[in-house]
């Protein structure tokens, strides 16, 4: 885990203590598990098709009062069942923005519980000032075999990785070549072991009315400013990383690239993740409503902790080295919360500025690719 900083702007240091320095960056009525935030510093969401949130548009940008406006508009904003769902947003799980400015769609093709029609489950890229469809990627089962859901995706370079959090794997896209590769496909360090439970707030056990628990595979997703590592975790852990170079070996086996798997830190049950070019990774802790950051050398130290971060979910940092904080909820979910669904409106974004230091750790600028 190391890096550069660039960039570094402003000069405090420690906790993020003061009520004023949490920004409420946008308020929606549709659940927000996803926030990306262009070079220009405006703000989009990532708007999941969960029960009960059936008329989501999906993606949003914010507009200047904080509230969500479709993006890019038209179809792909307003799919309903029994619509052709290649060219629509149907279940968006993740948006992200890298060097480029131009934002990433992950979207799982189908709601919950439902299979995704051939063509659905995609990566859509679209031009963050004009709403244009740049390119729309969907792959074959060789890649994306029947059970293979879509998680959350990273660029380094030409190279984008993409985890799968239903069978548990990588999928690594070549944007020159084309070329696509799947990766520790349904491997045990893909998946969660049986041990490490899917907690909520309090250490509150996650499942719904039956009692059954959540299985979700490899889901969160970083890759360092040098592209030397790439790191991901079921969302109850641990923290894990594996050599980008060895996933690129062909001549490696699944079996034998799971073997390279290195266990980085034990960690609470988490949402979601962002990475610095210092090497620190930003862990949304939903087990204690906080922010927690986790050094290269394994040191740890608590940005910022606040009861109103319910499942704080995918992390981002901007130019300005803000960071946001989507808030979704998904703990009261009732698939996660013994049946009960106890979510309330609105759904909440916040905006945290970093320190240059926090407890003797530097951080750095957000990793772009």
């Amino acid at each position: 885990m190391s890096g550069i900083a660039v960039g570094v702007a402003g000069s405090f240091s420690g906790k993020v203590e003061a009520k004023e320095q949490i920004s409420v960056a946008a308020h929606s009525p549709f659940i927000a598990s996803g926030v990306a935030v262009s070079h220009e510093g405006v703000v989009f969401l990532g708007l999941p098709r969960f029960p009960g949130m059936e008329k989501t548009p999906s993606v949003a940008r914010v507009n200047n009062r904080g509230e969500p406006v479709p993006f890019p508009g038209g179809r792909w904003n307003t799919w309903q069942k029994g619509k052709n769902a290649s060219q629509a947003f149907v279940m968006v799980n993740a948006i992200h923005l890298f060097r480029d400015n131009t934002l990433w769609v992950v979207d799982q093709g189908a709601p919950v519980g439902s299979q995704p029609e051939p063509g659905a489950q995609k990566l859509v890229q679209l031009d963050v000032k004009t709403g244009d469809i740049m390119q729309v990627l969907s792959f074959p089962a060789a890649i994306m075999p029947p059970g293979a859901r879509f998680n959350d995706l990273r660029v380094h370079g030409d190279l984008i990785f993409v985890t799968d959090s239903g069978l548990g794997g990588v999928i690594v896209h070549n944007l020159s070549t084309g070329k696509t590769l799947r990766r520790l496909s349904g491997q045990k360090v893909m998946r969660n072991d049986g041990v490490h439970l899917h907690r909520g707030i309090g250490g509150r056990i996650l499942a719904d009315g039956e009692g059954k628990r959540p299985d979700i595979a490899s889901d969160d997703i970083e890759v360092d400013a040098s592209g030397t590592w790439l790191y991901f975790a079921v969302p109850a852990g641990p923290l894990k990383r594996i050599g980008v170079a060895d996933l690129l070996d062909m001549a490696l086996t699944d079996d034998q690239l799971a073997q390279k798997v290195e266990i980085v830190a034990e960690i609470p049950s988490i949402g979601g993740t962002c990475m610095d070019t210092r090497g620190n990774i930003y862990l949304a802790d939903a087990e204690n409503s906080q922010i927690t950051v986790l050094s290269p050398s394994g040191k740890r130290a608590t940005l910022v902790q606040d009861h109103r971060l319910i499942s704080p979910d995918a992390l981002f940092i901007d130019r300005n080295r803000r960071l946001y904080v989507p808030c979704p909820q998904l703990q009261k979910l009732a698939f996660l919360n013994d049946g009960r669904n106890e979510v309330q409106a609105p759904f909440l974004v916040f905006s945290i500025p970093l320190p240059d230091s926090l407890d003797g750790i530097p951080l750095g600028t957000g990793v772009e690719g």
